[in-house]
């Protein structure tokens, strides 16, 4: 059940809303974890039991690990890590090391579906397992509250990845704000407009149209990084409003991404929560930039391979990986100097266009097309043909509107209005919300479902 279904807007959310507010506090943590078992199982009622064994195994391991002294500790906390990376491993890559060692194409096995939502909650537990045995927080003694961290159905299927520590504050209490609850409300508008409106259009153009010249090569390019901005960024801002809803603040997950100077800045802007997650887990305790520039380099690209790997099964995404992280070392090293004297708005467009580039390797897992678009994409001996030209001509205007949606614009007219006529700013924003409900409803009926497209991670 994804949030841009019938299903769930009209029928799901509102029921689990209704109920929410009339039950006493001390159950709601209950109930949101049970219903949020329900949204699973919704989605693969097959994998619910994988969840559940993992949730319960985690909570008991990490319990005992605690009782243990400092040998034994750190035996457990290795076992528990294991655990976890192996199963990671053994469904999200077997069959790609089959298909590597065997060499054969035609090799016939039965693959299994990664279970829905498996890498970020695998990741939440992580976070948890590595905080509790680094002391930074105590272990968590109520199976209840460890098991709606896990699995809050706002944030389970795509994140944004919560550390405990800050989801924590929110299961302690349920204080109602309806101030909280109308932003929530704005933000889960905001986020399916993106879906329904503008990431579905773009991706009807990057299926509908086989690249020919290289100016449909570039618009492909530039309609990837749109549909991808607006699905994901659309997913999160609607995971944050639903979490609103129930009284819930979780972390910002995208910040502008494509205004960013640098290849690095989007990275910091761009899913957030899993950047930091390699950096505190994976990066820092490798020795992060303190250290020597040889071993700064090894562990940016470890903490890239390791990326690319976590987005997918296949070679596209190791490759994808290699081309930022060979990126941000020539940018951290060779242009450290060089890209501090370029101005600011030549560094934000090639910045777009390095990062417009990489999601080529991202949407495409055969690697053969990848370089034949690539190829169009700088053949000056074939610029222009008639059917790039007639994309332009119906789809102009949605790229005008995907570039001032991607853009801080509307932010900072809020900001202004807010500031100097506050009644206008309510007047305004409260009209956009409501032309947005009715056209995001619209779409949804009159359009065909799809889903998000990190649901594949």
């Amino acid at each position: 059940m994804s949030f841009n279904s019938i299903t769930f807007c009209f029928k799901f959310l509102p029921l689990i809303l209704f109920i929410y507010f009339f039950i006493p506090n001390k159950i709601k943590n209950a109930y949101l974890l049970v219903a949020s078992l329900i949204f699973y199982a919704f989605g693969s009622a097959k994998d619910l039991g994988i969840m559940i064994l993992l949730l319960i195994y985690n909570f008991f391991a990490v319990n005992k690990m605690n009782k243990l002294n400092n040998r034994y500790r750190k035996l457990k906390f290795l076992e528990i890590i294991f655990v976890n990376v192996f199963l990671l491993c053994y469904f999200k890559y077997y069959f790609l090391f089959l298909d590597f060692v065997t060499y054969n194409k035609e090799f016939s096995y039965k693959k299994f579906l990664l279970p829905l939502g498996f890498s970020f909650y695998i990741f939440s537990m992580l976070s948890y397992v590595f905080d509790v045995f680094r002391k930074k927080i105590p272990n968590e003694t109520n199976i209840i509250s460890f098991g709606l961290y896990i699995t809050f159905f706002p944030k389970l299927l795509m994140g944004p990845i919560v550390r405990y520590e800050d989801f924590k504050k929110n299961i302690e209490n349920h204080p109602f704000s309806s101030e909280l609850f109308h932003n929530g409300f704005k933000r889960f508008i905001i986020g399916l407009a993106m879906k329904v409106m503008l990431a579905n259009t773009f991706l009807t153009l990057t299926s509908s149209y086989q690249v020919n010249s290289m100016l449909g090569a570039w618009i492909i390019i530039l309609a990837y990084a749109f549909q991808i901005y607006f699905d994901f960024a659309g997913y999160s801002n609607m995971a944050i409003g639903l979490s609103n809803l129930f009284g819930f603040q979780i972390e910002e997950n995208f910040n502008y991404p494509y205004i960013s100077k640098s290849v690095s800045e989007f990275w910091n802007r761009w899913h957030i929560t899993l950047g930091k997650w390699f950096k505190d887990y994976i990066y820092i305790p490798l020795g992060g930039n303190r250290t020597s520039k040889l071993k700064m380099i090894r562990n940016l690209m470890i903490v890239w391979i390791l990326t690319g790997m976590w987005h997918g099964a296949s070679y596209n995404f190791i490759i994808w990986g290699l081309y930022f992280g060979i990126i941000v070392v020539l940018e951290k090293t060779v242009f450290k100097n060089l890209l501090k004297n370029v101005p600011s708005f030549l560094r934000i467009i090639l910045t777009f266009i390095l990062v417009s580039i990489g999601w080529i390797f991202f949407f495409n897992n055969d690697i053969e097309k990848i370089m034949i678009h690539l190829k169009y994409a700088f053949d000056f001996n074939n610029k222009i043909d008639t059917e790039a030209l007639f994309l332009i001509k119906n789809y102009y205007l949605i790229f005008i509107i995907g570039f001032i949606g991607s853009m801080p614009i509307f932010d900072k007219i809020g900001t202004i209005l807010y500031e100097k006529h506050f009644v206008l700013y309510n007047i305004l924003t409260n009209i956009a919300i409501i032309l947005l409900t009715i056209l995001s409803i619209s779409y949804m009926i009159s359009g065909s479902y799809t889903s998000f497209l990190y649901f594949n991670f």
